[in-house]
């Protein structure tokens, strides 16, 4: 892989990382989601399967299925077969349903992440629906079982903030990773209805990551670095998403991480956060879009995802080490 990288890395672009928004549609209703009310046309099968091989020339090393509920789609298998035949790593952010319907969907899978809002299933079927904790950790213990590195991602409301760490223990007995990310409002895929009741304060954000980082430190599961989750404790006001820069971003959104809607809009990273109008792989093709999106004006976040990347990217030890020790 480090080969790899060097190869592609003084391109003209680079589109080391994609996550792929296949569909809004999802077959769960979680109560900060809005994502199944967005509607969207849809890249057709021969249409992705051209732009994978499109992405693995251009150097593409893993590419992050997600959705709505990226399994609901009938050609899903085929999608992360032909990556993998591409030699592109293959993960997917799931509720896990589907995967447990149909185990055969692991096959073609490097990474699986699964959505867990908490150690019980009160808490966690509360925000994503009655009978679903049943369904998301049998798939979890699917992936480890089928030797496949397994993750659970938790989102932190006020009402699952206080069992973070019995989540966190949970994971551990499981031999999974944990990432750990507080409920998110003012973006396009998420519900403002519930603000008032699941949104964490600003004290409560960083006290959280304080916490997560005291706890990476002490050698925990946690999927990202220490100096990530501390820099979220450094932003002065979690209720402003991004912060825009005067010209040219230099972030590594939108130059090796890239965020593929729906439809095949471009965009930077799905938190949407610049002054910017994507341009289509299908109408304006796949280099012209990948052009385009490298001169957005989002210049900083707080969202450890994205930092995380900004570190491996930007070649930080720390996340290096991290990133090969999740394999």
């Amino acid at each position: 892989m480090a080969g790899h990288f060097l190869k592609h890395r003084f391109a003209d672009v680079h589109p080391f990382e994609v996550q792929a928004m296949l569909l809004n549609a999802c077959n769960l209703r979680c109560s900060y989601c809005r994502c199944p009310d967005l509607k969207s046309a849809l890249l057709s099968t021969a249409q992705w399967l051209e732009t994978l091989r499109e992405f693995a020339a251009l150097g593409t090393l893993r590419i992050k299925f997600q959705g709505g509920e990226p399994t609901l789609r009938h050609d899903f298998k085929e999608l992360c077969a032909e990556s993998r035949r591409l030699g592109i790593l293959t993960a997917v952010v799931s509720n896990g349903i589907r995967l447990v319907e149909q185990p055969d969907l692991f096959d073609e899978l490097d990474e699986v992440v699964v959505s867990v809002d908490g150690p019980i299933a009160e808490l966690h079927d509360r925000q994503r629906g009655a009978g679903t904790h049943a369904q998301a950790l049998p798939a979890l213990r699917l992936a480890r079982e089928r030797g496949k590195p397994g993750f659970a991602v938790m989102v932190a409301s006020r009402e699952t903030l206080p069992h973070v760490e019995a989540m966190l223990d949970l994971a551990e007995s499981m031999d999974i990773g944990l990432q750990v990310q507080p409920v998110t409002f003012g973006m396009r895929n998420y519900d403002e209805a519930p603000k008032d009741t699941l949104a964490l304060r600003d004290d409560q954000v960083r006290a959280l990551h304080h916490q997560l980082a005291a706890w990476k430190r002490a050698g925990r599961r946690l999927m990202f670095s220490a100096a990530v989750y501390e820099r979220v404790t450094r932003w002065d006001d979690h209720t402003v998403l991004n912060r825009r820069s005067v010209g040219p971003s230099g972030c590594v959104a939108g130059r090796f991480y890239v965020h593929i809607e729906p439809d095949g809009d471009i965009w930077p990273c799905q938190q949407h956060g610049s002054s910017f109008t994507p341009k289509n792989l299908v109408k304006d093709g796949l280099r012209e879009a990948l052009l385009h999106v490298q001169t957005h004006d989002c210049s900083d976040c707080f969202a450890t995802y994205l930092n995380e990347r900004k570190d491996i990217f930007g070649l930080k030890p720390q996340a290096l080490l991290g990133l090969l020790r999740r394999g």
